[in-house]
């Protein structure tokens, strides 16, 4: 059998370059792709994400695959990014194809200029070397918001002032005029010796003034046009508030588990969250559509999504009713749109379908997400000296160990003269799991005590 050349390597299949039929190499693909995924998780992963390359939604299914493996997903970098997805030591870096308002031609201009004249090094240098009709002002604000300049020192912020029309001194049009002039055969003092040290003709680069704009201004813009939050992600700090307020992660939604059966020692793999079944999620609203029913009454289509993924959510005319104000969040009275980030937890179940999955909302409300509802609780549990032992402390650490969560633990031990001796547990538990409560209380008899601080 002749050899054939393989074209695309995606998560699942190969593309052969004569169109034959795959299935021939299955057993074969299915070998090579676990080799890849075991040696070379990153270089795998990165070609995975290219193949996807302006398809939302496996995009993001794919960048939460990365980081359940522990695969750093960093934000394009003008010196080390590629056009595609890249894989560095650090992670994979976002390519320039994946910026919004970049796109391929331009992401290959910057490529062969930064290897015929070496990396740039800054803002300044690069719109003074690459065709300014090529890298124009919407490319790089794009490349700004991506933070494709961030290893150079300075802040987005400061940035954008330098490329903004509405500065008489801005980069971009001195920079044009500069190549226009080369073009024309006019060369400047400037040109003659910027490269001369100590001439005076080198370009005045003002020195990085660390002045950002706020964390929901950077992330909004970063989204924007990576379509996607890579540096940081508004729900980042309220992680133990939104394990509070949710059953699952939304990645859980396709996860599948392998179940062995006791009986004949077979693995068989099953859907992480049952269909039909009633739970909560919570995060961030990502859009919401307003539809009408058939009777002309209002519904809606809600993505939310967290830090994993996003889903969709349907929400039928009588609950959207209830819940209309918080999917409008806070309402700017001149414009009338929402502004600032909108968090929800939805209750509702999980359906599966030929659309995908979704939720059928019975419930939505808006999460309060502060540091008053995002700090950890202390379990403390007390009991009398004379009940303290090994048996008693073995059964306690067996209950904590099945219910792990983000809150800690204290044992109180109290003497007989009054004193108390405190200890710290190692152990991360769930102090809200009813049942993890009751077992200890079981444990401890009349004499012992538990309570959430």
């Amino acid at each position: 059998m002749a050899k054939k050349k393989i074209k695309l390597l995606t998560s699942t299949v190969f593309h052969w370059e004569d169109g034959s039929d795959e299935t021939t190499y299955d057993h074969w693909m299915n070998g090579a792709t676990a080799w890849l995924k075991a040696y070379y998780p990153r270089e795998y992963m990165a070609s995975v994400l290219t193949s996807y390359m302006g398809k939302t939604e496996k995009i993001v299914h794919y960048l939460s695959a990365c980081r359940h493996e522990g695969i750093e997903i960093l934000p394009p970098d003008i010196n080390e990014s590629g056009k595609d997805f890249t894989a560095v030591p650090e992670g994979i870096r976002f390519g320039f194809a994946g910026i919004r308002g970049v796109g391929e031609g331009v992401g290959e201009a910057i490529l062969a200029e930064r290897k015929k004249g070496g990396p740039f090094k800054n803002l300044h240098d690069f719109v003074d070397r690459v065709d300014t009709s090529t890298a124009n002002r919407r490319v790089v604000e794009a490349l700004i918001k991506s933070g494709a300049f961030d290893a150079t020192g300075y802040t987005r912020r400061q940035l954008m002032f330098f490329v903004d029309k509405n500065n008489p001194t801005n980069i971009l049009d001195a920079a044009a005029k500069r190549q226009r002039d080369r073009a024309s055969g006019q060369v400047s003092l400037f040109d003659m010796f910027a490269d001369v040290e100590g001439s005076g003709f080198d370009q005045d680069v003002p020195e990085p003034d660390g002045v950002e704009w706020d964390r929901s201004m950077k992330l909004a813009f970063e989204k924007e046009v990576l379509g996607r939050y890579v540096s940081d992600h508004p729900l980042g700090p309220y992680e133990y508030a939104l394990s509070q307020a949710r059953d699952f992660q939304i990645s859980d939604l396709e996860a599948t588990d392998e179940v062995v059966d006791a009986r004949t020692g077979s693995t068989t793999s099953r859907p992480r969250v049952e269909d039909g079944k009633s739970i909560r999620l919570a995060g961030m609203l990502s859009s919401v559509a307003k539809k009408s029913t058939k009777t002309g009454k209002s519904m809606a289509i809600i993505t939310i999504e967290d830090m994993e993924g996003e889903v969709s959510c349907v929400v039928f005319p009588n609950l959207y009713e209830e819940c209309a104000a918080t999917l409008a969040g806070n309402v700017n009275d001149q414009t009338g749109e929402s502004e600032g980030d909108i968090f929800v937890q939805v209750t509702g179940k999980l359906e599966r379908s030929d659309r995908g999955i979704q939720i059928i909302c019975s419930k939505v409300s808006s999460l309060e997400l502060s540091d008053r509802t995002n700090k950890p609780k202390i379990v403390e549990v007390t009991l009398p000296s004379h009940k303290l032992s090994r048996g008693r402390m073995e059964k306690l650490g067996s209950v904590f160990s099945r219910y792990a969560g983000l809150d800690s633990v204290e044992i109180l031990v109290r003497s007989g003269t009054g004193h108390t001796m405190r200890m710290t547990l190692p152990a991360r538990i769930d102090a809200h799991n009813q049942i993890m409560l009751q077992q200890v209380r079981d444990i401890l008899g009349r004499e012992g005590s538990i309570a959430l601080v």
